[in-house]
């Protein structure tokens, strides 16, 4: 009996053990109800869980077999800027901000300097361009899709001739509860040696510090 008792004890302890390191090696989960509309508000950078997209271009060339050369900027953002046609890549790497609107089966995304996105769940292909660009100006394109409750797939044709896949999930803090935006990229600019991954966590404004 008492042999027992302490095999279910330890058992126990190990398994709580389990559960603590597993909520500091990851600590969010899926929410499970489904609810697009929670998708909708203005969302900020929470850069502590965030990758550094820097370092994530920079993995990618080496990945490749390439070699870090030096850039004319330092610092944050050195890998951001480049021809209007990459525009889309910059943006949704590297922009604080983002604006997410949903009202079914539209959604419209818009991000720093006037940059938005417009696309639909319903398999109508829409585009992506900078305020005040040119009517006959070459656009970006995207599709949108839900897989099951609060992820949504996009599939993106930047105007460069590259692509990316995102997805965009509603996760849960296990630490405060807080409701949070995960996005991960899988970007595939044309001329670029290799797909960059790019993992960006945002916050609700109101939970900004």
């Amino acid at each position: 009996m008492t042999s027992t008792i302490m095999l279910r004890t330890g058992l126990i302890r190990f398994i709580q053990s389990v559960a603590l390191s597993f909520m500091f090696i990851y600590p969010f989960s899926v929410i499970a109800e489904e609810d697009h509309s929670a998708f909708t508000g203005v969302w900020y950078i929470n850069e502590e869980f965030s990758d550094d997209t820097d370092k994530q271009v920079e993995e990618a060339i080496k990945e490749a077999g390439g070699k870090i050369g030096r850039t004319k900027k330092k610092g944050k953002g050195r890998y951001k800027g480049g021809p209007p046609e990459q525009a889309l890549y910059d943006h949704i790497s590297y922009d604080e901000i983002l604006h997410f609107d949903y009202d079914r089966p539209e959604f419209r995304l818009r991000y720093e300097e006037g940059f938005e996105r417009v696309f639909h769940s319903d398999n109508r292909r829409r585009s992506a361009s900078a305020r005040g660009s040119a009517k006959r100006e070459r656009k970006d394109f995207a599709f949108a899709s839900w897989s099951g409750a609060n992820k949504l797939f996009v599939e993106s044709r930047p105007r460069d001739g590259g692509r990316t896949s995102e997805v965009y999930t509603l996760v849960k803090s296990s630490q405060t509860g807080e409701v949070l935006l995960q996005v991960e990229l899988n970007l595939n600019p044309l001329l670029f040696s290799g797909p960059i991954y790019i993992k960006r966590i945002y916050q609700r404004a109101q939970y900004k510090k």
